[in-house]
């Protein structure tokens, strides 16, 4: 591995400023966990500014196990195609395409994380790895998705999957690629291969 970013550094690691004009914010006022599987979901109370309050449901990833974000990496060939994988997800319920991902342990760095992910779900390694940029992954959730670029990757590590993982990796031209982010129900994580792919300069 020659290079890699950590959350700290071009990838920031704080929300954008409060901008001129915004709305003003609401007030916490209470917390509590209704469900508590491989998802967390909490209610929470708020009081708005004109004084009326709102309960309001947000998720992440299981409270209990310390995890508060994940990682998602576009994998790059020397020759310049996509590594992505095929698996099963329950949401679509469906097989799909998605980019190599996943959970980032308690305090590992999100490149490390990456750099972990992409050979446990692929087999692949990679020469350098750059985090780019992080977003939350939906607008109620808690659970912060970072992006990284990997580059020179090659099929020379060990695919090493997860209990209820059945990834099989698929390498496409980035004209393929673009052509399954377009294609409706095709891919999940697409926000994620959107950035990336604008911070590689390959849109």
């Amino acid at each position: 591995m020659t290079s890699h970013d950590s959350a700290s550094s071009a990838a920031g690691t704080s929300p954008a400023a409060d901008r001129v004009g915004d709305p003003q914010p609401w007030e916490l006022l209470a917390e509590k966990t209704v469900y508590d599987g491989f998802l967390t979901v909490n209610l929470r109370r708020y009081r708005l500014p004109d004084g009326r309050e709102a309960d309001w449901d947000v998720f992440g990833p299981q409270q209990s196990s310390g995890v508060a974000g994940g990682i998602t990496v576009l994998p790059l060939t020397p020759d310049g195609r996509v590594l992505t994988i095929r698996l099963f997800r329950a949401g679509p319920d469906r097989v799909v395409t998605n980019l190599p991902g996943g959970i980032i342990d308690p305090g590992e760095d999100p490149a490390a994380a990456g750099q972990r992910e992409l050979e446990e779900e692929t087999g692949y390694t990679c020469g350098s790895i750059e985090v780019v940029g992080w977003f939350w992954s939906a607008a109620s959730s808690t659970y912060r998705k970072y992006v990284a670029i990997a580059r020179d990757c090659r099929p020379d590590g060990r695919q090493s999957l997860d209990e209820f993982e059945d990834c099989v990796p698929v390498e496409l031209t980035l004209a393929d690629f673009r052509a399954e982010l377009r294609t409706p129900g095709a891919m999940t994580g697409t926000d994620a291969a959107y950035l990336a792919l604008d911070h590689a300069g390959l849109l």
